[in-house]
């Protein structure tokens, strides 16, 4: 049931798709034929199962968005670096460029004409940018591992699932026991 007092039934797009032939004669898609074979499946079906809001999960899934989102932001801002750094990008710069690393070669150019003290303060200014992305995508990180670990999630325990990627599994997935079955999961 939602905060609502509404019902809410998890509808399998299968059911919805056989619905939809019986009731038409066609496998013809559109949003309205989709919506009206779901409330007839949902209202006619038994044995649905029910849909809760998880408030761990939903809050899991926009924490591990919200770094995935910081990620992005950090690399266009080290790319934009890259384009700024007076008078061309370092040769050997590394691909996972830090802010320190950053930092150590703009102390190292001091450019005597206008465009280069210009690219160097626009490159001075994407540094301090990419510090604070780093201490938000720290943070974000720390929250998902928190979260990951007050689920009390197995997880981590195979081999190649570390926490961020435990985090994005249960964000995406939530509640393994709404589904029926270990096939229906699978499915």
């Amino acid at each position: 049931m939602s905060e609502d007092g509404v019902d809410v039934v998890d509808v399998p797009a299968k059911l919805a798709a056989r619905v939809r032939l019986l009731s038409t004669g066609h496998v013809h898609k559109s949003n309205d034929a989709d919506a009206v074979s779901v409330g007839v499946a949902a209202l006619t079906a038994h044995g649905l199962t029910t849909a809760r809001m998880d408030a761990a999960v939903t809050a899991l899934r926009a924490i591990v968005e919200h770094r995935d989102d910081l990620v992005k932001t950090r690399t266009q801002t080290v790319n934009r670096l890259r384009r700024t750094h007076p008078p061309d990008p370092p040769p050997g710069a590394p691909r996972g460029l830090s802010a320190a690393r950053a930092a150590e070669m703009l102390r190292r150019v001091r450019p005597r004409d206008l465009a280069g003290k210009t690219m160097r303060g626009l490159a001075v200014d994407l540094v301090g940018e990419i510090r604070q992305l780093d201490r938000r995508i720290a943070k974000a990180t720390s929250d998902i591992e928190a979260a990951v670990a007050e689920s009390g999630t197995s997880l981590t325990d195979l081999c190649g699932i570390g926490t961020l990627n435990a985090g994005k599994i249960l964000a995406r997935v939530g509640s393994i026991h709404r589904f029926r079955s270990a096939a229906a999961f699978a499915s």
